[in-house]
């Protein structure tokens, strides 16, 4: 049997007991709450004779992508609210470690026998629990976005990794959360767009002035 199917199979039980459901053509556990998508995904490589999996979490807000996608000439670009590897968070869950690069680097899984799938069906829901559930359950929401993105807005997330990306979909966040140092925000950003490639910043214009006309209730 195929290491991901057997995988994603051992795992699917513990995954519908918090109401994920598998998405076997991606390889990805998602939930809907709140107007929020949540997301598992295991990335799968080959290397050698072993299989390497590299796991991501990720949360994906509709009002604030929807927005983005409103504007963006670029239509099959990545959109992420929030998300990163599976230890980033982890070290932010138990160390606070939330801005600027990491000092090392991460360690992705290895399969190389059945032994190995076995042992990931028994650790994987353990980080499900104690590390992914309670990220998700923490920060689905517009107002938390805003307070992750926004917290140190000239060093890189650690809530999204995806620099210039993370600019614009913090504006947004702000806005829609009223943020009262909104204005302040977008003057830092704008900064720090200065070097980044010309199609992020035709975006990041674009959403300052139609964010213009955009309140929290409308």
């Amino acid at each position: 049997m195929e290491i991901s199917s057997k995988l994603l199979g051992g795992l699917e039980p513990d995954f519908e007991k918090r109401g994920f459901r598998l998405n076997k053509k991606k390889r990805e556990f998602i939930r809907d709450v709140n107007g929020c998508t949540q997301i598992v995904d295991l990335f799968f490589f080959k290397k050698g004779n072993s299989i390497v999996i590299k796991p991501e979490i990720r949360i994906k807000v509709e009002r604030i992508e929807s927005i983005y996608k409103s504007i963006t000439k670029i239509k099959d670009r990545p959109y992420l609210t929030l998300g990163n590897h599976l230890f980033d968070i982890l070290r932010y869950m138990e160390k606070g470690m939330e801005k600027g690069l990491r000092n090392i680097p991460l360690s992705d899984w290895l399969v190389k026998d059945e032994r190995d799938i076995n042992k990931l069906i028994e650790v994987i829901p353990e980080y499900f629990e104690e590390t992914i559930i309670p990220y998700f359950d923490s920060n689905s929401s517009i107002s938390r976005v805003d307070e992750l993105l926004n917290k140190y807005p000239r060093e890189l997330s650690v809530h999204n990794y995806l620099y210039p990306l993370r600019s614009n979909i913090a504006i947004i966040a702000a806005k829609l959360n009223d943020n009262p140092e909104y204005e302040k925000l977008v003057e830092i950003y704008e900064e720090e767009l200065e070097e980044a490639e010309e199609t992020y910043k035709e975006d990041f214009y674009k959403l300052k002035e139609n964010l213009k006309n955009v309140c929290e209730n409308n």
